[in-house]
């Protein structure tokens, strides 16, 4: 949920120009809506947000997410799509839905506003318990899609997020698109661990300095690196990208994601010793190749001169990051240094590095396989229909080529095949 419906429209119409996504339905925009510009589309969205100018939260973004089993065409996307928003009661909203093409998992992002055409506004508080779950396991139930919850554990070969290069593509665009992967999918829980996950894709997090106004109100602002890690181009304060990624909105998102982080600690410990192990006195780029083998990474933070002072350990298969000292107290930056060099800071222990004990064959204890060169990155982290917010029926005509259901007319066609 936010207030910003245009920059929504802007995210996702750019995903279109890039050949990454296309409009699937356009409800409630007219028989052309699908092929509207963003003026005319932002416009259809004024007609309900102008209705209540007191609402500071008006806008919705969806993302209603499959299994790689789930093989759908685009008419079963759409029904699936108004079926789910038309039971967790944003059936009467104006809505847009695309389908994203730059995972390897299929998705679908729906753009809409809780706004309705009298002025009133659609009560979003426990929208997910009282009405997106049930919504979502009626549909997994009725059209046989994989549930959710069996897919904690599935895993595929995908490439993670690219990261950010100054002058490929317009920044702002090419931030935002990671920041809001980022901010919505990884678990942190400060802003080191943000700033740290986010500096794997090439993008700064900047507070402002001790003293300034910026620091005092706690503003954000966000700025590209280049390949020595130096900012690059004009810093974009946070309230300018349509995710907000402002100190107080990602607070709210580190209280949540403590338990999450938690439950992870014993499989990143061991997986981190292992590799520590293995990398010992063998160099950086060993213990970074190693790591990336597992989907992992290590974020050294470095002084103005040069000097290690802390380390963050990012999982990107579980999407989450750890600061190195909740995964042992043994562990700091300098002493990983240290031990990967072979030596030891004077008035300092090594590194705690386990005796050899586990893992035969150099069997991942988080793969249950051999080590591959390839990361293994997760689909089902964002289980299948299990993110919501607004969806609706078309205002203007019925629609009745995509009310149609599209499963019972692919049963029929096996029936008849059958005999």
């Amino acid at each position: 949920m936010g207030r910003n419906i245009l920059g929504l429209l802007c995210y996702n119409e750019d995903k279109v120009k890039e050949g990454k996504a296309t409009v699937l339905s356009a409800h409630g925009f007219g028989s052309q809506g699908k092929d509207a510009s963003i003026r005319e589309k932002h416009q259809r969205f004024r007609f309900f947000t102008d209705q209540n100018p007191r609402a500071k939260l008006n806008a919705f973004h969806i993302s209603l997410n499959f299994s790689p089993k789930d093989q759908l065409d685009e008419h079963q996307l759409r029904y699936i799509a108004q079926q789910y928003m038309e039971r967790i009661g944003f059936g009467a909203q104006p809505f847009l839905v695309y389908r994203h093409h730059d995972s390897a998992h299929m998705h679908v992002h729906i753009v809409s506003t809780n706004i309705t055409g009298d002025g009133k506004r659609i009560e979003t508080h426990n929208l997910g318990k009282l009405k997106s779950e049930k919504a979502r396991k009626e549909l997994e139930q009725e059209l046989g899609l994989v549930k959710a919850e069996g897919q904690q554990e599935q895993r595929l070969r995908m490439e993670p997020l690219e990261p950010v290069v100054y002058g490929k593509r317009e920044s702002k665009a090419a931030m935002a698109n990671i920041i809001t992967e980022v901010m919505r999918t990884y678990s942190y829980t400060s802003l080191g661990e943000f700033s740290a996950l986010l500096g794997q894709f090439n993008i700064a997090v900047i507070q402002g300095g001790e003293g300034s106004r910026m620091k005092a109100n706690k503003g954000l602002a966000y700025s590209i690196l280049d390949e020595k890690g130096n900012r690059i181009g004009v810093p974009i304060k946070a309230s300018a990208f349509y995710a907000r990624p402002t100190m107080a909105r990602l607070q709210k998102r580190m209280e949540r994601n403590g338990p999450a982080k938690q439950r992870l600690v014993p499989v990143m410990r061991k997986s981190v010793e292992a590799i520590l192990r293995q990398s010992a006195g063998k160099g950086m780029g060993h213990f970074q190749q190693a790591l990336k083998r597992q989907g992992l990474a290590a974020h050294f933070h470095y002084s103005k001169t040069g000097e290690v002072f802390g380390l963050t350990f990012i999982d990107h298969v579980n999407r989450t990051a750890f600061k190195a000292s909740e995964l042992s107290r043994e562990w700091s930056g300098k002493k990983t240094v240290q031990a990967l060099k072979g030596t030891v800071l004077k008035d300092e222990t090594p590194v705690a590095l386990p005796k050899p004990k586990y893992y035969q064959d150099q069997q991942s204890p988080r793969t249950g396989g051999k080590d591959r060169e390839i990361p293994v990155w997760p689909v089902g982290n964002v289980p299948a229909l299990q993110h919501f917010l607004s969806f609706i029926q078309d205002l203007l005509r019925p629609e009745a080529q995509e009310l149609a259901d599209p499963f019972q007319r692919k049963k029929k066609k096996r029936r008849k095949l059958n005999r």
